[in-house]
């Protein structure tokens, strides 16, 4: 609930591991209430998360919080340079500082922004910009990755070029990925499951 108004009412999934779930609903069904639950931003007024069989809903949060990566409908990103974005959640994690730089260059590579790196994020194109938020929501490693709306507003070449991550990140890492959609097209040509909020 957010004061006296109810955002979502008898909600129950699982995610399993490895699968893309889609949800599907309008715009204003709760679809972002859900995965920000789920991500441990909110707390529910009632009922439970529970992650690995295990109940986080109001303790063991920051732990939760480091396996699970979320990437907004409109990416937020800092004012620096792309590599500084994409390092940026390593430098908190305190990871070995050595290995920053082959960690970051790889992601990048991989998501086809290799020589971006001393670029400024903010200077981006839409689809650009959603590929740094990508890389750097994909450097830990997550179990878990949630996308709210992920393509909304990209050309057609920056969508497929999107989607075509996402199904790689899910093929070759076995990572379990939620998208928030209002797309059924998108929804079946991505996720193993779907599920649709009224």
């Amino acid at each position: 609930r957010h004061g006296s108004k109810t955002t979502l009412s008898s909600i129950s999934l699982s995610i399993e591991k490895s699968e893309i779930l889609a949800i599907i609903g309008p715009t204003g069904a709760g679809k972002t209430t859900l995965l920000r639950l789920i991500d441990q931003i909110d707390t529910p007024a009632s009922g439970k998360v529970l992650f690995d069989g295990i109940e986080v809903t109001r303790r063991l949060r920051t732990n939760v919080r480091r396996q699970i990566s979320m990437v907004l409908q409109k990416p937020v990103v800092f004012d620096a340079s792309v590599y500084d974005n994409v390092a940026y959640p390593l430098k908190v994690r305190k990871y070995d500082r050595k290995n920053i730089p082959e960690k970051v260059n790889a992601m990048l590579k991989t998501v086809g922004l290799d020589g971006y790196q001393k670029r400024k994020a903010r200077t981006l194109s839409g689809g650009e910009t959603q590929k740094v938020a990508l890389a750097r929501a994909l450097i830990t490693d997550p179990q878990l990755l949630l996308l709210d709306e992920p393509t909304a507003n990209l050309d057609p070449v920056s969508l497929n070029s999107i989607e075509e991550l996402i199904l790689q990140f899910n093929r070759d890492n076995g990572m379990a990925i939620v998208i928030a959609t209002h797309e059924m097209a998108q929804g079946q040509r991505l996720a193993h499951r779907i599920g649709v909020m009224m």
